[in-house]
């Protein structure tokens, strides 16, 4: 079977039987498994389950170890990945940036105890959802044949912690001092100075507003608190008013940022809290990745009964980096960052009832989307 990644190959069921009647054997292994308050498993050599303790049953709200026996990882816990190729969990090109997946075939080539971050995308009861973990792959020999002991630990918290951390202490702290210089020399500059300085002062002002509310929501988000406000919206007034209130942003110096003169102009029913998140982050993101010089162009189009709000950069996003887009946490601006696709995707899918996504390709450049 063809993989893009790592093997496809595996065990059939009675040699999975028999792995895990031989591992069964092991001396106090099940009562030592069963002690850990964490996600233990064993993996034979194909980088299935043949040895598992209840923590991973109970997270998966199984009961009998025989449905999870042989599966591979990825598609035990429903990785939205797992079932993008034929050979199953490993062998997609997703999974060339997997942690899980990497630690695991690091361990069994290298012969080494590895541990790695792991981003996850599952379903669960038909909601997308998300998840960051450690990964932790070990070695074991047992009767002539290799295993892998594979642990995982939830750190989903504490990374949520580290960014909001981020944040609050270096981004918003930033924009504060930026708005308290204005002021300072505020007096000594003319009048018409003044009158730019105050716009300017408005919009940093408007930053920190902005900041803070965003994490407000996607922590209500999380925990599943958001209430969804409806209203009626016109389209078109609703993306100038993005466009006119992020053009004094610092990403935004040197670069424009325009509506498309074939956007569409309608009332609609949404909440224009949410829908301006996901616009703004997108138009954020776009101005990021441009140069100076370069153009960011919003739009609004109807799309048969639905109503498609783009938003377009002239850049391209590499493979490696496009693979990993909506990944929480994941982010080319460094460490304790990435909460800006990952937020697109829970306001807009999962309370907007929408679809976000984008494309990319070296002509075209970038586009992120948003079906209503």
């Amino acid at each position: 079977m063809e993989t893009k990644f790592a093997s496809a190959e595996r065990s059939s069921s009675d040699k999975i039987t028999q792995s895990n009647l031989s591992l069964d054997k092991i001396t106090y292994l099940n009562d030592i498994f069963s002690s850990l308050s964490f996600i233990f498993c064993i993996l034979n050599e194909h980088r299935q389950i043949v040895y598992t303790n209840d923590v991973l049953m109970k997270t998966l709200e199984i009961e009998n170890v025989d449905q999870i026996l042989g599966k591979r990882f990825g598609e035990a816990i429903n990785c939205l990945f797992a079932v993008e190729e034929p050979g199953g969990c490993g062998t997609s090109e997703h999974c060339r940036y997997c942690g899980a997946v990497n630690a695991m075939l690091n361990c069994q080539t290298a012969g080494v105890k590895t541990t790695s971050e792991c981003r996850v995308r599952r379903i669960v009861n038909g909601i997308e959802d998300f998840l960051e973990v450690e990964v932790t792959a070990t070695p074991l020999v047992h009767e002539n044949s290799s295993y892998t002991i594979f642990s995982l630990i939830d750190i989903t918290d504490r990374k949520r912690m580290a960014i909001i951390e981020k944040i609050f202490f270096h981004d918003i702290l930033n924009t504060a001092s930026g708005l308290q210089g204005f002021f300072e020399i505020f007096n000594s500059i003319d009048e018409e100075e003044q009158r730019s300085f105050i716009q300017i002062g408005a919009s940093l002002s408007q930053q920190i507003i902005d900041e803070i509310g965003m994490q407000r929501l996607l922590t209500q988000a999380e925990n599943h608190e958001l209430v969804v406000c409806t209203q009626a919206i016109d389209s078109l007034t609703f993306i100038q008013q993005i466009a006119d209130d992020l053009q004094f942003l610092e990403e935004a110096k040197g670069k424009k940022i325009v509506i498309s003169e074939d956007s569409f102009t309608v009332t609609f029913e949404s909440d224009p809290v949410l829908l301006r998140r996901v616009l703004n982050n997108m138009v954020k993101n776009a101005l990021e990745a441009s140069i100076v010089g370069q153009t960011v162009t919003i739009a609004v189009n109807q799309v048969d009964e639905h109503l498609k709000f783009t938003v377009h950069n002239p850049r391209f996003i590499p493979r490696e980096i496009e693979m990993q887009v909506f990944m929480r946490s994941f982010s080319t601006k460094g460490t304790q960052r990435g909460l800006g696709t990952y937020s697109m995707k829970i306001l807009g899918e999962r309370y907007l009832g929408g679809t976000v996504n984008f494309t990319t390709s070296e002509t075209a450049g970038t586009t992120f989307f948003i079906i209503l």
